[in-house]
């Protein structure tokens, strides 16, 4: 039986109050599990059941493990790059008491050892707010960041005897934060140093039999972890199917509670001394479950962290301008007006305006704000042992070289990202005429169809390489059909099932939401939900009968795949190996329905499409959406780490950030910036402070797993024009399925350059999947670009942004800002034009 120091710390742990705590530990009982085979009625399993299910296995999926285990999860809006999702919305921290545990007579007590990973604690006898931290919904999220402990083990290696020279056993003070998981002499502990020292600890009973106290207290703090999430995730569906100031009440109610459960096991875990933890999974399980982010800090700094961001949100979410030469019409917002003014106007002086006032509203307010959350951010690492805000930032990608990397992967790109550039920047100065972009220069932002210049999809209408061969569109064919959501559904799971990976049962049409009701107001914004009970799947979007929702559907009903396939694991380990995992299994899938082909097979699309011209179309639209994104995501999260970690001044970063604009996009303000401004600000994951790196490794990866399962198919040969990347189709191709199960089924419990090598024999983000797939498009580019002499690439043609504008906010526009000449003569000009303003106020 266990001590009573451990029951103490047991039942603080799991139950949160010792009133309630007995000798056997008063832990509320798990209910028999329902689970279904294909449509089998709702039933419980029977043994005979569970051996079909065993077969079924060769079919649709693993086998339904009743083994404990909840998910953390929460699905962001699929289109990711506007609005807020919903992950976003729930950052609400809550204050409550973190009791100290006395655990100092076991060899796993804080007292008896260091514990390397954290350094000292943050006292806990004082209230804190759990804070606003955005994966601790209830839904799909990026959950916990992983810490230093996790990141190097060997799965085939339960007790870790692999050994490494250069890493010491106990009283690790310079061990590598991030040490390269994929050298195979390279592990944790070193069994030449402290091989005696293990063995004794190894031999030990009483060190066994408090292992296995261990072992036993995680499987019941994640038997009550799984309760707790299911009702909290219960309580923000009941509130975003059904928006009432009731069903928010009671949301809030059980995310406090939920909040407060993970709170004290985070604390409880990071008391435990994981120098003397030599099984690899049971140390990664600890070290996710011990991290708290912003949630260590103490409370009077917590606080002034959660107010920072509400005050930046306010100003953010109030943000309004008035319509172009219209100064009596003063309510134009992001969402609807401005976001549809940016799409379809083709009027410079409209964007500019537009683009100039939404800038100045959202953003230049809240500078001062963001430059004292830049401060806040050092104690975050500080509490979090790590050196700085920046490294902090990209802790989740467990790599110590995680921005250099993802700067290998954009020059991998950047040779088509510059081609692309170039016939866009000529495609425009055809429509707006040279007077207004530079042949050689970057391009002004506030004409690319979007706020921020990060898709160029809205004018498609310009920049289309054969205006006359339309892009395919089967919404017509949809309609004729007679498509309804339910059928849309049952498509994207028999895609699934033909790749034999596990169908969804009748719980999830059940329950899920395929259509806007008409009885209450549901927060539509596309999302899969994980319940935490291992069968308890939903869907909440609002479909319309159209081919983007027809992708969209299969996205999501990837989700539920992944949440299928890893339900067997721990809750702490049922999320993607980072990030980025969830979104980019989405639109791989995504990929291979959008095909002509995929269409063909589903009856949408009678004829075959063999002309190049369709081609270079189809690959068009998607680049200028999925690779124009690119440099726009690496420049923003660059930026945050740049001035997190102290390598751009505070008094001169909006200048730094356009600097980075123009580093990797090519994209300039279409006025001229200064200190002032704080541009950033207009753009959601800046005030509510959510990281934006997972959609540029998201983007970067999709392609990546594309390619595998094209390859494992047979329907990509490298060099084989009669199969290209971009056409493949993997329906009905099970060895496809295979990788995608695999890679699902790891959740989070390895390090993702792990799960990526035993997937896809690729051990890093590669960005060479997606210029094989744009390969046609490139050399179309190429030849283009040749054809119109067009120059490839952009010079830096004078400055952007300023550090003040000491013509008290003179915006200059024109032939220095957006003429054909270059800086010297721009500046010329400028002076010129300055001179005869001044001495026309003397005529």
């Amino acid at each position: 039986m266990p001590s009573a120091s451990v029951l103490t710390w047991l039942c603080l742990a799991l139950s949160l109050t010792l009133s309630q705590c007995d000798p056997q530990l008063n832990l509320p009982t798990p209910q028999p599990e329902v689970f279904y085979n294909g449509y089998t009625p709702n039933v419980a399993t029977t043994p005979a059941q569970l051996r079909a299910d065993r077969d079924r296995d060769q079919r649709y999926g693993p086998p339904y493990s009743d083994a404990g285990g909840g998910g953390n999860t929460n699905d962001a809006l699929d289109d990711f790059r506007y609005g807020q999702t919903s992950e976003e919305r729930m950052r609400l921290g809550y204050a409550y008491p973190s009791p100290r545990v006395n655990f100092s007579d076991s060899p796993f007590s804080e007292d008896r050892f260091s514990n390397h990973n954290y350094g000292p604690l943050v006292s806990s006898s004082t209230d804190r707010s759990f804070g606003n931290d955005p994966s601790q919904n209830g839904r799909y999220s990026d959950g916990p960041i992983p810490t230093q402990g996790e990141r190097n083990y060997n799965p085939n290696d339960q007790y870790n005897y692999n050994n490494n020279p250069n890493v010491e056993f106990l009283g690790i003070n310079n061990r590598n934060r991030f040490e390269n998981p994929f050298l195979s002499n390279q592990d944790r502990f070193n069994l030449n140093q402290g091989y005696l020292e293990r063995q004794r600890y190894q031999q030990d009973r009483r060190y066994q039999q408090e292992l296995e106290k261990l072992r036993n207290l995680l499987v019941e703090t994640d038997q009550k972890g799984s309760l707790e999430c299911t009702a909290n995730v219960a309580a923000q569906w009941n509130f975003e199917t059904n928006v009432n100031d009731f069903t928010q009440t009671e949301a809030l109610n059980a995310q406090q509670r939920y909040v407060e459960f993970q709170r004290i096991t985070a604390e409880q875990s990071k008391r435990i001394n994981k120098d003397l933890i030599f099984d690899r999974r049971l140390y990664r399980q600890l070290m996710l479950q011990s991290e708290v982010g912003p949630n260590a800090l103490p409370l009077d700094v917590l606080d002034r962290y959660n107010r920072l961001l509400n005050e930046m949100l306010f100003l953010y979410n109030s943000a309004g301008i008035c319509a172009y030469q219209q100064p009596f019409q003063c309510d134009l917002h992001y969402i609807p007006h401005l976001k549809d003014i940016m799409a379809k106007s083709r009027d410079w002086d409209e964007l500019q305006h537009t683009w100039v006032e939404y800038h100045r509203k959202a953003g230049r307010g809240m500078r001062d704000s963001y430059e004292q959350l830049i401060d806040v951010m050092q104690d975050v690492a500080s509490v979090n042992n790590v050196t700085n805000g920046g490294e902090y930032w990209y802790l989740a990608y467990e790599s110590g070289n995680f921005r250099q990397d993802m700067d290998i992967v954009w020059e991998q790109i950047r040779p088509l990202y510059e081609s692309l550039h170039s016939y866009v920047r000529r495609k425009l100065r055809d429509y707006y005429g040279p007077d207004r972009i530079n042949r050689i220069a970057p391009i002004p932002s506030h004409i690319l169809g979007n706020m921020y210049g990060q898709s160029w999809s809205n004018v498609l209408d310009i920049l289309i390489p054969y205006p006359g061969r339309k892009l395919i569109d089967v919404t017509p064919r949809m309609v004729e059909q007679g498509y309804t959501p339910l059928l849309m559904f049952q498509l994207a799971e028999e895609f699934f099932t033909s790749i034999n990976m596990s169908a969804v049962g009748p719980e999830f049409y059940r329950s899920s939401i395929f259509e806007q009701p008409l009885d209450r107001r549901v927060l539509c914004e596309p999302s899969a939900w994980d319940f935490c009970n291992r069968h308890d799947f939903r869907v909440k979007i609002c479909t319309d009968i159209n081919q983007r929702s027809l992708i969209s559907v299969h996205h999501e009903m990837a989700h539920i795949q992944y949440f299928l396939q890893y339900r067997h694991l721990p809750k702490i380990f049922r999320n993607g190996a980072n990030p980025a995992f969830h979104q980019a299994v989405g639109d791989a899938i995504g990929l291979s329905v959008s095909t002509p082909r995929h269409l063909q097979t589903l009856g949408l699309l009678q004829r075959s499409l063999d002309e190049s011209s369709y081609d270079i179309n189809y690959l068009f639209t998607m680049a200028i959406d999925k690779v124009a994104f690119l440099p726009f995501a690496l420049s923003l999260d660059n930026w945050r780490y740049d001035v997190f970690s102290g390598n751009a001044n505070k008094r001169t970063m909006n200048c730094h950030y356009w600097n980075l604009r123009e580093k990797y996009s090519g994209i300039k303000p279409p006025v001229l910036r200064s200190e002032k401004d704080f541009d950033l600000g207009a753009k959601y994951h800046i005030p509510a402070n959510i990281p934006y790196i997972k959609y540029f490794f998201s983007t970067v990866l999709q392609f990546q797993i594309y390619r595998a399962m094209c390859r494992e198919a047979g329907q990509y040969i490298p060099g084989d024009p009669r199969k290209p990347l971009h056409q493949c189709d993997i329906y009905r191709q099970p060895a496809a399925g295979n990788i995608l199960k695999k890679l699902m089924a790891k959740g989070a419990s390895q390090p993702w350059q792990e799960v990526l090598q035993e997937t896809l024999q690729d051990g890093r983000l590669d960005g060479s999947a997606l210029r094989e797939y744009f390969a046609p498009l490139e050399e179309w580019l190429r030849l283009e670009n040749l054809r119109t002499n067009e120059y490839v690439g952009w010079n830096y043609d004078g400055d952007y942004c300023k550090r003040s504008i000491e013509t008290a906010g003179l915006q200059i526009f024109g032939g220095y800002y957006n003429g054909v000449q270059g800086a010297s003569s721009s500046f010329g000009i400028l002076f010129i034009w300055i001179s005869f303003y001044f001495s026309s106020l003397f005529i």
